[in-house]
């Protein structure tokens, strides 16, 4: 294995170790409501907890977890399906569909927390990039000019 390859091989390992990390957050939204909702009530309130909300409020905070979670899981297989395949092979394509899409969902989602307040769950976003974000930005010399390769 040449030089290339080692490093294409390392950065996709890193991502694909980072998409585990969401799926796993993604499975406690969907097969343990309550842990998920202690998580996201320690990121939006800053504490564990608290009184429980009306039944009606938390079975919608459930379905609305739930639903994110679906979201999250799915897009972290088409990035593990990336990883492994295209971007290990040093197509170009591969690394702009992991990048571009985390770079947007990072801006768009980023801007609404911290234009609400929600600065835990600014922190949650911004450590959860920077796990992409670092194999990212270390791997993108071995992309350039690969477009259509």
């Amino acid at each position: 294995m040449n030089p290339h390859e080692s490093a294409l091989r390392l950065w996709s390992n890193l991502i694909q170790a980072a998409a585990a990390v969401v799926l796993a957050l993604s499975a406690v939204l969907l097969l343990a409501p309550a842990w998920g909702e202690a998580f996201f009530s320690l990121v939006y309130h800053g504490r564990l907890g608290g009184a429980a909300p009306p039944p009606a409020e938390q079975a919608y905070i459930r379905f609305a977890h739930g639903i994110i979670g679906a979201v999250m899981a799915g897009w972290m297989v088409a990035v593990v399906l990336l990883a492994r395949g295209p971007f290990r092979q040093g197509r170009r394509e591969a690394w702009d569909a992991i990048a571009w899409p985390l770079a947007a969902w990072y801006g768009v989602d980023t801007a609404f927390s911290a234009a609400h307040g929600v600065w835990g769950n600014v922190l949650l976003n911004t450590g959860t990039a920077l796990m992409f974000a670092v194999p990212l930005w270390a791997s993108r010399r071995h992309f350039a000019g690969t477009a259509g390769r």
